[in-house]
């Protein structure tokens, strides 16, 4: 099979390699598009590595199952997405359906800019027969997932203003499903071209943080009183402290970038100000039926695409996603 070969310092290679073999516990999907996810990029800039069972990062996947074992409901045929995050289906985290919350928890988020790709059966999520390949890329993975997760978290925010920070494939689409929830939204970024991609998915604001201060524009923008929520999409340590900066009293801090290192004042934050403090990493299956509620609702997601590369193109579409000039980047195949 055709597979993208992560090569380090920003280069890729398309090979042939072995398909995968699935085993008992896994189906074979025969991959009709993969998106990019910058959770990639640390591996996509970095040195080659020689585990030749890894051969790129991807992970957000839908196709064709193709294969599947004896006794399986999923049958060769059925479109499906992939979650790649997966417990270990016994405990109690993996019953209410917190796979994320299973101390035996498994990450599958390789190999996925492939032609073929095994899938774990507790990854597989059936797709509605009305979304198309590029979308559907989205739909099982991060480029819905987490934001659906982190609007579940936060509760009904109708008529709230809230403030998304980093505008990167995440905080888009936090944008995107905050007002469709009918939130007031503000979108902060430092690149102009998801700056706009975000008001024309719905922010009703939208900030350059190198052309405006984004603490005093939040306060213009809700009358001196600051924002009820900020989601905080960037992974820079010093945007911790801008986030919780531009929240009212007793507003709700989201966390979903890395920040391993980032330091703030604990009493400035939860003692004077009360600030709620919430988190979320990967989206888990008791999200599932929320995820396929809003796309019945009509929520328009493919708006998030922005650019889609056959995959003999991925050096293209790589360079494309990493020049800031995009929203998602899909991989055909």
């Amino acid at each position: 099979m055709k597979t993208v070969r992560f090569l380090g310092k920003g280069k890729v290679a398309i090979e042939d390699v072995p398909k995968p073999t699935p085993g008992d516990d896994a189906v074979l999907v025969q991959v009709k598009a993969s998106a990019i996810c910058g959770s990639e990029l640390h591996a996509f800039f970095g040195e080659r590595r020689d585990r030749p069972d890894r051969l790129n990062d991807g992970h957000e996947v839908a196709g064709v199952v193709v294969e599947a074992p004896d006794g399986c409901p999923v049958r060769p045929g059925t479109r499906v997405g992939a979650c790649i995050v997966q417990g270990c289906g016994q405990c109690e985290a993996c019953r209410i359906g917190r796979a994320p919350a299973c101390r035996r928890m498994r990450y599958h988020g390789w190999n996925g800019h492939s032609e073929y790709y095994a899938l774990r059966l507790d990854g597989v999520r059936v797709l509605p027969d009305d979304v198309d390949w590029p979308t559907a890329a989205l739909l099982t993975g991060d480029g819905l997932g987490t934001p659906i997760r982190c609007a579940r978290r936060l509760g009904d925010t109708a008529g709230q203003r809230v403030v998304v920070l980093g505008l990167g494939p995440i905080g888009l689409g936090c944008v995107l499903v905050q007002a469709f929830r009918r939130a007031r939204v503000l979108g902060a970024d430092l690149c102009d071209y998801r700056v706009s991609l975000a008001a024309e998915l719905g922010a009703e604001r939208v900030v350059h943080v190198e052309q405006a201060d984004l603490k005093q524009a939040v306060l213009d923008w809700t009358d001196g009183r600051g924002a009820d929520v900020a989601i905080l999409c960037v992974a820079r340590d010093e945007s911790v402290g801008e986030a919780l900066g531009v929240l009212r009293h007793q507003g709700t801090f989201f966390l979903l970038a890395e920040h391993p290192h980032a330091a703030f004042v604990l009493n400035d934050v939860l003692i004077r100000k009360e600030i709620t403090m919430l988190g979320s990493w990967y989206y888990a299956r008791e999200d599932w039926d929320e995820m396929l509620a809003l796309h019945a609702a009509g929520l328009p997601y493919r708006k998030l695409v922005t650019h889609t590369f056959g995959f003999e193109q991925a050096q293209e579409a790589y360079d494309t996603f990493t020049s800031g000039q995009s929203g998602k980047v899909i991989l055909t195949w």
